[in-house]
C-alpha cells in the first residue's frame, strides 16, 4: 500500500480490475489518496512496477484481530442467563490496535480489515472496518459505517437448536419492546449473522425478512449456505465464507472450497475471510491462487477478495476496485 499527499502516477505492468478491464503498461494515477484515473499517458512523477501486478487490496471481511485468545475462548453457554445481546458494546472500545496481526495484515497486502468482539458469552455487539495502515489515532483509521454482528452458530455448535431459539427470540423480543434497540438495527449500515448449517442460515434470514432487515444482512461462515444458493441470490445476501483452509477435522468435515466456487458462479456474492486467529490473518493472500486453482480465472478470483468483501461490510462505493474516487489502497 503506498500513500502520499500529493499527486502521482505508479506505472503497473498489469491491472486486475474486478469492475472494469484488465490494463496492461498502464498508470494508476492517485490524487491525495484518492484514484484519479487510469490511463495510458501520464507527464508527471510516478513510480515504477512496471514488472508487477497491480489489483485492489485485499480486504479481511471476518476476523477478531485486536482480541486476545482469553476472550474468545469462552466457553459453549449452557446457562442462558450470561448471554449478552448489546449492539452498545463496541469493538472500538476493546480493540488492541498494536496487535502484531495489523502489521503482519499490512505487510501482506490486506489494507482494510472487519473485526469481530464476538464470543460464545458476548452474543450480539457492534464490530469495527479499519485499515490496516495506522492513522495517528484509532479513530482516524476506522470507518464510519456500522456493522451490528449477531453470533447465532459458531462451527462446533452445529444444529445446537436451544441456542439459536434463544437468541432469536430475545432479539425478536427485544427489537419489539425496545425503542433504543430497533433504532440501533435500523441503522447499521450492515448486520453479520454468523450462522454454519443451513437451518441457522434460514433461520437468520427469516428472522431478517420479520424484521424488515433483509437488505442488511451478511451470513458469515457459511459452510452450507449452498444448499440455499437460490435463496441467497433472490435476497442479494452476500456470504462470507470461512476460515477457507484449516486442517482440523471438524472443519474439514463440512468444508468444501467447491461451494465457494458453485457460489460465486451461481450469482452469489461471496468472499472469503480467515477467521483470524483461526488462521494466520497473512494467509489471506492465498485466497486468489485457491481460487484460481479451483477454476476461477484472475479477475474472478481478486473479485473474491477485493469488491465482494467491499460489498459484505457495505464499503464498496470505497474500497474494492481499482476506480475513479475510490481509496487509492
Amino acid at each position: 500500500m503506498i500513500t502520499n499527499p500529493f499527486r502521482y502516477a505508479i506505472f503497473v505492468g498489469k491491472i486486475i480490475n474486478p469492475t472494469g478491464e484488465i490494463y496492461k503498461n498502464a498508470f494508476i494515477v492517485v490524487n491525495k489518496g484518492k484514484i484519479e484515473k487510469i490511463s495510458y499517458d501520464w507527464e508527471g512523477p510516478y513510480v515504477d512496477f512496471s514488472h508487477s501486478t497491480a489489483t485492489p487490496g485485499f480486504i479481511e471481511p471476518y476476523s477478531h484481530v485486536g482480541f486476545s485468545r482469553r476472550f474468545l475462548e469462552n466457553e459453549t453457554v449452557i446457562d442462558f442467563s450470561k448471554v449478552i445481546l448489546d449492539p452498545e458494546i463496541n469493538a472500538f472500545d476493546g480493540i488492541n490496535y498494536s496487535d502484531p496481526a495489523i502489521r503482519d495484515a499490512r505487510e501482506f497486502g490486506v489494507t482494510t480489515i472487519y473485526t469481530s468482539p464476538t464470543n460464545k458469552v458476548l452474543r450480539l455487539a457492534t464490530g469495527l472496518v479499519a485499515k490496516t495502515l495506522v492513522s495517528q489515532t484509532l479513530k482516524g483509521s476506522t470507518y464510519k459505517n456500522k456493522i451490528i454482528e449477531i453470533y447465532l452458530e459458531g462451527p462446533d455448535e452445529y444444529y445446537e437448536s436451544d441456542i439459536r431459539m434463544y437468541i432469536i427470540s430475545k432479539i425478536r423480543a427485544l427489537y419489539r419492546d425496545s425503542t433504543k434497540f430497533k433504532s440501533i438495527f435500523i441503522s447499521a449500515n450492515r448486520i453479520f449473522v454468523v450462522a454454519n448449517s443451513s437451518e441457522a442460515i434460514e433461520a437468520a434470514l427469516n428472522l431478517a425478512e420479520e424484521l424488515k432487515i433483509i437488505d442488511k444482512i451478511t451470513i458469515v461462515g457459511g459452510v452450507e449456505a449452498i444448499k440455499l444458493a437460490s435463496y441467497l441470490r433472490e435476497m442479494k445476501v452476500p456470504v462470507v465464507y470461512g476460515p477457507f483452509w484449516i486442517s482440523d477435522p471438524l472443519y474439514l468435515d463440512r468444508w468444501n472450497f467447491n461451494n465457494v466456487v458453485r457460489m460465486y458462479k451461481e450469482g452469489i456474492c461471496v468472499s472469503l475471510s480467515t477467521f483470524h486467529p483461526i488462521i494466520d490473518i497473512k494467509l489471506l493472500q492465498l485466497t486468489p491462487a485457491l481460487a484460481i486453482r479451483y477454476d476461477l480465472n484472475e479477475k474472478e478470483a481478486t473479485t473474491i477478495f477485493s469488491i465482494n468483501s467491499a460489498k459484505a461490510l457495505g464499503i464498496d462505493n470505497k474500497v474494492g476496485s481499482i476506480k475513479a474516487g475510490k481509496d487509492a489502497d
